[in-house]
């Protein structure tokens, strides 16, 4: 009778009450996350806790999606169970914009639905992007979207994410009405396009196609932007007419100089100077505007006003090894040369390639110079109409496109690059700035000094602190 007695004392005891009501308490709680995970996972709420937001559409795409008068339907191409988080996470960010549908579909289940959009084989993870109305698709492909390279010399593996910059490009494609088309003179060792500017293009809908400036008699016809990139070798004098022709009739063009010829680029130069632009010899130093004191030929020069400067406020842009030019002060009236970058009075061009010191010396020939320049002629659009003035942008290193300045938005000259294409294109295309993100982790380097502190303090200081606390709590109880 008496262990019946207790057992029923058991349950009605202090500590049962206390025991019991903890336990409802997670009971509840389970019950509760339970039921927020379902709410949450039918109505595809998600929260992206990546540190740099790299699942989150930019404000690029979002203002492209409000400004679309079609509907369009991305169909994610997959597999279940084969689907690429990285990607799907992205996709899946699409279907909350306006006339933008997201639909998912099985390639082995619906193998031939492809073949409507596209000749292309389909593999998990790829995105057809479609305007019905237009009757416009294109394939986006998974490995466009998600880049993995490998550096065989450390055997290090790198991920990179572009899949909103790609898909955000194939919709202004399949919408534009119009594209750009860009020609590269060919045939003077010109540099190739840097990867990231090939990048900024194709996500900007602007095509690209060579010039073998040698064997063509005039500057084809659908070339809205011709472009020169570091040539190493001089054109000759049906090449310079060619060129001159194609600018003094309304051309636009981007030019890209090179220092590192050796060559006298006398037509290249007196092309040029046409347009009231002179480049010095060799390439500019500048211990007040450059990177630091021991690369002055890495140069941050002044950012001057202009329509192509006019969102790089706050932003550092690098130029490096670059060739000087000055502007000829009497001019046609027709022409305006307008400075975009300029460095220090203090700078000169180092003329003798030999010389290691960094200080000016003999020989050297003595700045300011301008680092980049903007120029309109008017003649063309006087006589031809509205929309045919002669315009140019002239930086003074084919290295300004390098990856190492344009991969994302931290410095100026990818803003640069996006606004001389505008500019000399026309307000009405529109440009992308949607960089690639990078999925690999950080890598934290803690100091000698504070692998010391945090050693000590984990191992010592933290476990010696609950010993004390644990030895008053002790000592209070016993002697009550």
């Amino acid at each position: 009778m008496k262990k019946g007695n207790d057992i029923k004392k058991s349950f009605s005891s202090r500590r049962f009450k206390m025991g019991g009501f903890q336990t409802l308490t997670m009971v509840i709680v389970i019950v509760v996350v339970i039921v927020l995970n379902l709410i949450v996972g039918k109505m595809g709420i998600t929260v992206d806790l990546s540190s740099d937001q790299i699942y989150t559409l930019t404000e690029d795409t979002k203002n492209l999606a409000g400004q679309l008068s079609d509907d369009i339907t991305m169909y994610y191409m997959c597999q279940d169970g084969n689907e690429m988080a990285q990607i799907e996470k992205v996709v899946d960010q699409y279907d909350k914009l306006g006339h933008i549908t997201v639909e998912k579909k099985d390639p082995v289940i619906y193998p031939n639905f492809s073949k409507e959009y596209t000749d292309e084989e389909i593999t998990d993870n790829d995105v057809i992007v479609v305007n019905e109305k237009a009757n416009q698709s294109k394939l986006v492909k998974y490995s466009e979207m998600l880049i993995q390279d490998v550096d065989y010399a450390t055997y290090s593996q790198t991920n990179t994410l572009d899949a909103e910059g790609q898909l955000t490009a194939a919709i202004q494609s399949v919408t534009s009405t119009e594209t750009k088309k860009i020609y590269l003179t060919s045939g003077h060792e010109e540099q190739a396009l840097d990867s990231t500017f090939s990048d900024i293009l194709s996500k900007s809908n602007i095509t690209t196609d060579t010039l073998a400036t040698s064997s063509e008699k005039a500057v084809p016809s659908d070339c809205d932007i011709l472009v020169i990139n570091g040539p190493v070798y001089d054109f000759s004098d049906a090449e310079y007419t060619l060129l001159y022709n194609y600018l003094k009739d309304g051309g636009k063009a981007m030019f890209f100089l090179n220092a590192g010829t050796s060559e006298e680029m006398t037509n290249y130069n007196k092309l040029l100077s046409a347009y009231g632009v002179n480049t010095v010899k060799g390439y500019v130093l500048d211990n007040e505007k450059c990177i630091n004191a021991g690369y002055p030929n890495i140069l941050k020069p002044d950012i001057e006003s202009h329509d192509i400067t006019a969102d790089v406020a706050g932003k550092e842009v690098y130029i490096p090894t670059a060739v000087g030019m000055t502007s000829e002060k009497d001019v046609r009236s027709t022409l305006t040369v307008e400075p975009l970058l300029k460095t220090s009075d203090s700078a000169f061009s180092r003329t003798d390639r030999q010389e290691t010191s960094m200080e000016k010396v003999e020989g050297d020939i003595a700045g300011p110079f301008n680092m980049a320049v903007a120029v309109t002629d008017s003649y063309a659009e006087k006589t031809k109409g509205t929309g045919f003035a002669t315009k140019l942008v002239i930086f003074g290193s084919q290295h300004f496109t390098g990856a190492d300045f344009t991969a994302n938005n931290q410095f100026g000259n990818r803003s640069m690059l996006l606004n001389a294409l505008t500019w000399l294109s026309g307000s009405e295309t529109s440009t992308l700035a949607i960089p690639t993100r990078s999925l690999d982790e950080p890598t934290v380097v803690i100091g000698e000094g504070d692998r010391v502190f945090w050693t000590a303090a984990l191992v010592v200081l933290l476990p010696l602190a609950l010993l004390i606390i644990g030895f008053v709590i002790w000592y209070r109880r016993r002697k009550n």
